[in-house]
């Protein structure tokens, strides 16, 4: 398995409630630095369509699980701001995470792997509606997790093949046509193949 992060980019829908415009905030949140900051200068605020950049890396790989972080910290009135966050592709919200910032952090949602593929991942907007404590918001990004079409593999070994749980030692999945009159359960390893 392999990672790629995925940063804001693109226009997003709209934002309210924050000290930036849209285009100001897009930069502040996927720029890959922490001094550069969106804050909440509003009880009312909401950060809504924030697209993500497209990767090739995974464009023909099965994306097992993606997974959203914030980086932020208190921005105003309060300690421990919370914002919910929805990652949606088109009009179908994929999942819904409460994050937290009792300190500045970066916080994670939960993985989520359900039906992920490139042409879901490469269509994802977030909406950030802050609770009315007041955040500050640094980073925004997706880390994805995928794993390419050729399998694991080299020397040494590498992951199981498709539909075994054990490891095939030397030999690329895509090289490995059938297994006949053995349940899969018996298999162990495979060392040679004739």
């Amino acid at each position: 398995m392999a990672t790629v992060i995925i940063r804001p980019s693109g226009t997003m829908t709209s934002v309210t409630g924050f000290d930036v415009n849209a285009s100001t905030f897009m930069s502040r949140i996927g720029d890959n630095d922490t001094s550069t900051v969106a804050t909440q200068n509003n009880i009312t605020c909401s950060a809504v369509g924030i697209p993500f950049e497209d990767k090739s890396a995974y464009d023909s790989a099965t994306i097992n699980s993606i997974t959203l972080s914030v980086t932020g910290a208190a921005g105003g009135r309060g300690s421990g701001p919370e914002i919910t966050c929805v990652i949606k592709n088109g009009n179908n919200t994929l999942q819904t995470s409460e994050l937290t910032f009792s300190s500045a952090s970066t916080q994670s949602a939960s993985a989520y792997s359900t039906s992920l593929t490139p042409a879901i991942v490469n269509n994802l907007t977030l909406n950030i509606t802050p609770d009315n404590t007041g955040v500050a918001i640094k980073e925004v990004y997706i880390t994805v997790d995928y794993t390419t079409g050729g399998g694991e593999g080299g020397e040494g070994g590498g992951g199981a093949a498709a539909g075994y749980s054990h490891k095939v030692m030397g030999i690329a999945v895509a090289n490995i046509a059938k297994v006949n009159t053995v349940a899969k359960l018996n298999i162990a390893k495979i060392n040679t193949v004739d």
